[in-house]
């Protein structure tokens, strides 16, 4: 019922857990859960689950366990479109990239392999490391700062 602390178990909630739910919940801003009902209606209109579990699983087999692909919607030239994020989890990628790309080349590889939902517009991006874009974008900096034994 809405008012008591029973999960769907049955079982009884202390006090502690019941207030780290709550506090959980408020963490989620209600912007946050809209956009998630959004894609998540966009997911289920094009009926677009099954690609993203196949996707998910290409994703896993190339770049390994830590590999996850979440779907968000992006605006661009006024439309929102449904953007399948391959994040690959590889922190090496950030310094060695050049070691990196051969697993991307094999991911879209067999991706272009794997039978695309009829009608249904998306795209798909990969990252290569969390917080990749930001380390990118600090790139100049490092080329132009000595390395720490030459520094006097």
């Amino acid at each position: 019922m809405g008012g008591t602390n029973e999960p769907e178990g049955g079982e009884r909630l202390t006090e502690l857990e019941s207030a780290a739910r709550l506090r959980e919940r408020r963490k989620t801003a209600p912007n946050t859960r809209a956009r998630r009902a959004a894609v998540n209606r966009v997911i289920g209109k094009y009926r677009l689950e099954d690609f993203h579990k196949t996707l998910s699983g290409l994703a896993i087999a190339v770049f390994g366990e830590q590999a996850t692909v979440v779907a968000h919607l992006r605006a661009s030239s006024g439309r929102e479109w449904l953007t399948f994020v391959v994040d690959a989890a590889d922190p090496v990628s950030v310094v060695q990239y050049e070691e990196f790309l051969p697993r991307e080349r094999a991911f879209w590889t067999a991706y272009a392999q794997v039978v695309k939902p009829p009608g249904a517009q998306f795209m798909v991006a990969v990252r290569p490391a969390r917080g990749w874009c930001r380390v990118e974008a600090l790139a100049p900096l490092f080329s132009m700062m000595q390395p720490p034994e030459t520094v006097t």
